[in-house]
């Protein structure tokens, strides 16, 4: 996350650039097999016929799976509205975490770096954030906490390193939509048609980072509005 100055002299925010595994499906047909048996009675005899058995062969195909849709039905199935939250690691240390909704282009978020924490909203009329004072002050410029699945839109490269019918994983390489993540690989999972977490790693300069994001209540994270009073 970049530095930043608030139009009112407010705090700067510093924070990594936010983003953050897919679908698999087979098809199995085959037919069974029958057996039937005719018996003709007779005044004087009894005769029995048997039709022969058949026993057809079972057959088993396997679609093949294309990643890059796979990618794109998860992001359109899970981008309207959601929570998220959000952790960029070094070793075991925790360097930022964010807690945040998605509702549309509106994105409100908790902020935690070291000891300091501030709550952030950007909704079409402007964007926000919170002063030493707890007061809201207007930002401009690159927003600090941008859309997870946002990043993704324009992500390729995409390759299914594992995966089934309820969940799978893909690995990417993330496009100019992730801003100074751009070209980096991560690692995607779809878990029911949804997009439920995102990896990659970033360095800080010097360091490795991880940056994992969780991603859950598709449809159910609630509303965002302008902060009241602004």
């Amino acid at each position: 996350m970049a530095d930043r100055q608030t139009h009112e002299g407010g705090p700067g925010i510093r924070a990594l650039p936010l983003v953050g595994l897919a679908l698999a499906a087979a098809c199995t047909t085959g037919a069974g097999s029958s057996t039937t048996t005719l018996a003709v009675p007779s005044s004087t005899t009894t005769t029995t016929a048997v039709a022969p058995t058949t026993t057809s062969t079972i057959v088993t195909t396997t679609e093949p799976i294309d990643p890059a849709r796979v990618v794109a039905d998860g992001l359109a199935a899970s981008s309207a509205n959601y929570r998220f939250s959000s952790v960029v690691l070094v070793g075991e240390e925790t360097l930022t975490s964010i807690m945040g909704v998605v509702d549309g282009e509106a994105v409100s978020a908790q902020i935690a770096t070291g000891t300091s924490e501030v709550s952030y909203v950007r909704t079409p009329e402007g964007e926000w954030v919170t002063g030493a004072d707890g007061e809201w002050v207007e930002l401009e410029g690159e927003p600090p906490v941008g859309a997870p699945l946002a990043a993704l839109s324009d992500a390729g490269d995409f390759v299914l390193e594992s995966g089934d019918a309820s969940q799978a994983v893909i690995t990417g390489v993330l496009g100019p939509a992730a801003g100074s993540a751009q070209g980096i690989p991560f690692t995607l999972t779809v878990e029911g048609g949804q997009v439920t977490e995102i990896r990659y790693e970033v360095d800080t300069g010097g360091e490795i980072a991880q940056v994992v994001t969780t991603l859950s209540e598709f449809g159910s994270a609630g509303t965002v509005a302008k902060p009241e009073g602004v």
